[in-house]
């Protein structure tokens, strides 16, 4: 364990977010926290969560709460899955491995990224048929034919191409910080094999993601949606997920936030696929207006890598207990005995939560 507490008593999310900034490197959380350009869009996404209220019903059957879900049937004890985190070997030398330890204690899968420090076999091999990967597109339908043939054989549940990315966003906090983090010599690891090359990325077209969808009997993710219109697109590619993300505000800043366009991608298309959000999500009640606004699931990024450097996989497991309890805490108060009784209704757009709640580099990034 990177500090010196016990996670067993680690109590909220907010003592674990400010023991992180004392354990990690400088360099290594700003990578982390930061937003693309000012940090504009990561805390939009924070102040539109906090802008959105519940709105509680009372005198209803609400014991026991039930708070499991499903993604693309993949079966979640909470509504609840770790997002793709590239670098989990900053803060865990364990890296994706670790995180899949806490995970599967809690009934949780990983959206395992391609770039993990861990081999894409050994994570899977923890929970069979349980976690989702992954892929950044760094080659031609060769290579993704090749790196899905891998996925497949290793156990993976499904696969996640995450699209709004072509290029790295530029991310003022860390170019001032001087910080460089690098993959070793010679690439990702376990992409040495297959080879990379980051121009495919700003390539890939619609035709390739149908393409795709037709190569595989897996469920497939597109992760990066921001409107109504790219949801029904990918729909008729032949998706079974679309993933709402802004990247955690780390590719386009000034950008709406993930929260904003939610209710817009589920009306186009939840009758056709599942739909998952994340951007800014640090607590259980966080997670219920997302069900309410008709996600499935919530992935968790940068709250990963803040438990890990405070108490490794046992840190991660406390974390997802903590959002378990939040969970179902606001379940039984706002009248849902389950997640699908979590609908429109109990949210409302409310006043806007005061900017320098969050400001432009928040201490309490989220996912």
């Amino acid at each position: 364990m990177t500090g010196s507490t016990d996670p067993r008593d680690l109590a909220t999310i907010d003592e674990v977010i400010a023991l992180a900034r004392e354990v990690i490197d400088p360099g290594a959380y700003t990578w982390a926290a930061s937003g693309a350009g000012q940090g504009v869009t990561a805390a939009r996404n924070a102040v539109a969560l906090n802008s959105l209220a519940l709105v509680p019903r009372v005198l209803r059957t609400t014991e026991p709460v039930d708070p499991t879900s499903s993604f693309v049937g993949v079966p979640l004890g909470i509504p609840v899955f770790l997002a793709p985190v590239a670098a989990l070997g900053l803060y865990d030398p364990g890296d994706a491995l670790t995180a899949s330890i806490a995970a599967t204690e809690m009934s949780t899968p990983v959206m395992v990224s391609a770039l993990t420090g861990s081999t894409w076999e050994e994570v899977a091999a923890t929970a069979p048929g349980c976690h989702l990967f992954q892929v950044y597109v760094f080659g031609d339908r060769t290579w993704m034919a090749e790196v899905l043939s891998r996925v497949e054989e290793a156990g993976y549940a499904g696969i996640c191409v995450t699209v709004d990315t072509p290029v790295i966003g530029r991310r003022d906090r860390s170019l001032e910080e001087r910080y460089v983090w690098s993959y070793p010599a010679g690439g990702p690891p376990n992409l040495l094999r297959h080879g990379w090359d980051t121009s495919h990325r700003s390539r890939y077209t619609w035709a390739d993601l149908e393409w795709l969808c037709t190569q595989t009997e897996l469920p497939v993710i597109v992760k990066g949606v921001m409107t109504a219109e790219d949801a029904i697109t990918a729909v008729d590619c032949g998706v079974a997920g679309v993933y709402v993300s802004n990247h955690g505000g780390r590719q386009v800043d000034h950008s709406v936030s993930t929260i904003e366009v939610l209710a817009e991608v589920v009306e186009a298309v939840a009758a056709n696929a599942d739909v998952a959000v994340d951007g800014g999500f640090t607590r259980g009640a966080e997670v219920c207006k997302a069900l309410a606004l008709g996600a499935r699931a919530v992935g968790i990024g940068r709250l990963q890598c803040w438990s890990l450097a405070v108490g490794g996989s046992a840190g991660l497991a406390r974390v997802l207990e903590i959002l378990s309890e939040e969970i179902v805490g606001t379940m039984a108060n706002i009248g849902c005995q389950n997640v699908d009784e979590i609908t429109p209704d109990r949210v409302r757009w409310s006043f806007p939560a005061s900017p320098a709640a969050a400001g432009p580099f928040s201490p309490r990034p989220g996912g």
